[in-house]
C-alpha cells in the first residue's frame, strides 16, 4: 500500500519555511540596525569631539594673538579674589586692545576680567569673560560695571594660570601690579575638561619692554692680585 502526502501537509512545510526566512531576516536586520547605530554613535563621538578641539584651538589662537601683540602700559592682576576652588583667581588686565570681542560696543571697553563660576546643580567650572567699563560718575579709580559676560570654556574641571617673573626667574600663581608693576615675561595656561581625562597646557609669550626691566647681573669675579 503506498501513502502519497496531501496538499495539506504540504502547505504546512511551506508555512514553516516562510517562518524560519521570516526569523532569518529579522536577525540579520536587527544585526544590520546594531552596526549601523553604532556607526552613528562612533560618528557623534567624532563630531563632538572635533567641536571641541575645534573650540580650544580657537580659545588658544585668541589668548596668542591677544597676549603677542599686547601694547605697553596695561595693568595686570590675578589671584586678588579666588573665584573657585580648582582655579588661580581671577584675571584682571586693564587698558590696551580687549580680546574676546563680538561686537565692536566690546572695544571701547575700559578693562576685560576671566573668572571661573561654578554651574549650578553641577561640580563644573566655567570660564566667563566680563567687559568692563568705568561709570561716568565713578567713586573710586577702581570702580567698574559690567557691560556683557560671556562664557568661553565650558565643562571644566580646573583652570589654573602661572605667570613668569624674568627677573627673580620663577613661576607665580598670583600677579599683584603693585609689587609687580611690569607685566609679566609668560603666561601658562593649565585647564581639563570633567568629561575628558587629558590635560591641556598652553605656554604664551607676552608682548614686555624688558628695557624698564633691572635685571641684576651676576657679579664678574676679579683675578687674584
Amino acid at each position: 500500500m503506498c501513502i502519497r502526502p496531501t496538499a495539506r501537509s504540504k502547505a504546512a512545510f511551506t508555512l514553516l519555511e516562510v517562518i524560519l526566512a521570516m526569523a532569518l531576516i529579522g536577525l540579520i536586520l536587527s544585526g544590520v540596525y546594531g552596526i549601523a547605530n553604532g556607526a552613528i554613535q562612533v560618528s557623534k563621538s567624532m563630531s563632538t569631539a572635533r567641536v571641541a578641539e575645534t573650540r580650544i584651538s580657537n580659545f588658544v589662537t585668541q589668548w596668542r594673538d591677544y597676549l603677542e601683540t599686547m601694547p605697553p602700559g596695561i595693568q595686570l592682576s590675578v589671584g586678588v579674589e579666588k573665584a573657585a576652588r580648582g582655579s588661580s583667581g581671577n584675571l584682571f588686565i586693564l587698558g590696551g586692545k580687549m580680546p574676546f570681542v563680538w561686537n565692536r560696543a566690546l572695544r571701547l571697553a575700559d578693562a576685560v576680567e576671566f573668572g571661573l563660576v561654578r554651574n549650578s546643580g553641577t561640580k563644573d567650572l566655567s570660564l566667563v569673560v566680563r567687559h568692563l567699563k568705568h561709570p561716568e560718575k565713578a567713586r573710586t579709580p577702581d570702580e567698574f560695571t559690567t557691560i556683557a559676560e560671556l562664557p568661553i570654556l565650558e565643562g571644566l574641571k580646573q583652570m589654573q594660570w602661572q605667570f613668569y617673573e624674568p627677573v627673580e626667574k620663577k613661576w607665580f600663581t598670583s600677579w599683584d601690579p603693585k609689587k609687580r608693576p611690569q607685566p609679566p615675561l609668560f603666561m601658562k595656561l593649565k585647564f581639563a575638561f570633567t568629561a575628558d581625562p587629558r590635560e591641556h597646557e598652553y605656554t604664551f609669550w607676552i608682548a614686555n619692554s624688558l628695557s624698564q626691566v633691572s635685571v641684576a647681573q651676576p657679579s664678574t669675579p676679579t683675578p687674584n692680585q
